[in-house]
């Protein structure tokens, strides 16, 4: 099922606490303990008896396809609760495009529609996908308790087709929850945003102030699974954003672990 905010804080932490930054900022400030709080989310008492703050939030950049996928996502979570409630089933569902654009002859125009739009990006109707797909398990109970433990098919929806795979076996990120393939190009470096995201956790930085000595912000950027599309080039490094933070760390989504050095230190400016 999906994770609720806490659990995704604990593991945003973690995955900070691997790279190479984070194990250099837990052994430089002598941290001994760690309490979950709220405003800040966590807070660690090191061995001079200081308190530090670590206010975690993530970052998804504003896009029509982002905003679609999470939509999809949410009511594809909700069809595994519901399974889960009425047949007492551990599902994973995998929601795909069936783009009859690729399939049917076409003009130039559509040609490059296929190409430069691609992907979910309407809002479609939660109620007829989330029914469909109730109903898709309702018939398939059997089938899913046997093996191959997997069922597809195909729905449709204001005129859009959904391709539904479900089984009952863990999705890739070993997890009962919905994924879905979706394509969409990738804002490179998209500053201004991150920092209208940095500016939101500044106006409370004298509320998390009232609970330690000093305060970190960790932004974490999930990958195009959670419907983030956009990356962060070296350049982060050098632009100078403001904060009235300690330190800001930024955590790009890196699942592959092909290096440790997914996470960088913003430059800052009061």
């Amino acid at each position: 099922m999906a994770q609720n905010k806490k659990d995704e804080e604990n593991e945003y932490l973690d995955y900070f606490l691997a790279s190479d930054e984070g194990k250099k900022w837990y052994k430089e400030s002598k941290i001994k303990s760690c309490i979950e709080t709220e405003h800040p989310d966590f807070i660690f008492t090191t061995g001079d008896n200081q308190t530090i703050g670590l206010e975690i939030t993530k970052f998804i950049v504003k896009s029509k396809h982002g905003r679609a996928l999470q939509h999809l996502m949410s009511i594809g979570n909700q069809t595994c609760a519901y399974a889960q409630k009425n047949h007492s089933l551990n599902i994973s569902i995998l929601i795909d495009k069936w783009d009859k654009r690729k399939w049917c002859a076409r003009a130039r125009k559509e040609v490059l529609d296929v190409f430069y739009n691609p992907g979910f990006w309407d809002i479609y109707n939660k109620n007829e996908i989330k029914s469909g797909m109730e109903r898709i398990i309702d018939r398939n109970i059997e089938k899913l308790k046997q093996w191959p433990h997997l069922i597809k098919e195909t729905i449709q929806v204001q005129d859009e087709y959904f391709n539904i795979t479900i089984t009952t076996f863990p999705n890739m990120n070993n997890k009962f929850d919905c994924v879905v393939n979706n394509e969409s190009y990738s804002k490179e470096d998209p500053f201004d945003e991150l920092q209208e995201t940095i500016d939101n956790k500044n106006k409370k930085i004298n509320n998390y102030l009232k609970k330690c000595d000093k305060c970190f912000l960790l932004v974490y950027v999930p990958g195009v699974s959670k419907g983030n599309y956009c990356h962060f080039t070296s350049s982060a490094k050098k632009h100078l954003f403001s904060s009235k933070f300690e330190n800001i760390f930024l955590c790009q989504w890196n699942r592959c672990f092909k290096n440790e050095n997914f996470v960088c230190i913003l430059k800052c400016s009061n």
